[in-house]
């Protein structure tokens, strides 16, 4: 071939198409992501809407099935904070065990890397509380 400059033109445009498309997805659904609620705050109102969709409920209806749903999603969030604490006994008792076959040097470095985990994890909490606080504050 005479000309590989266009050969490396034509890889070189697909390639920037492929980033402009790329991260635009990327832009729409990380906007879409970031501003969606919770799990847990989700069932029960998608569940409704789809129900009062799907099923053409009458407002009679709705408020008979609204309580339904509401103490149903009450009752899993409570399950999933359960769930949640049971986890963490697991894992506590999991680095204990661990921590008992490792040298003091190795010990010293799992402890340090166990704390790592929790702080990002405590940072990760704190963020998600302070999102949903925004979220549920009245706009100015």
């Amino acid at each position: 071939m005479d000309k590989p400059w266009k050969v490396i033109l034509a890889f070189t445009g697909i390639f920037v198409a492929g980033l402009l498309v790329g991260g635009l997805v990327t832009l729409r659904w990380g906007k879409n992501f970031t501003q969606r609620q919770p799990m847990g705050e989700q069932f029960g109102p998608q569940l409704m809407q789809r129900l009062v969709t799907q099923l053409d409920l009458t407002p009679a209806q709705q408020e008979k099935v609204k309580p339904i749903i509401d103490s149903a999603a009450e009752e899993l969030k409570q399950l999933r904070r359960t769930t949640q604490r049971a986890s963490a006994a697991v894992l506590v008792r999991m680095q204990g065990d661990i921590g008992a076959v490792l040298t003091p040097e190795q010990r010293a470095k799992f402890d340090t890397q166990v704390g790592q985990t929790r702080e990002r994890i405590r940072h990760f909490m704190e963020e998600r509380a302070r999102r949903q606080k925004e979220r549920q504050a009245p706009p100015p």
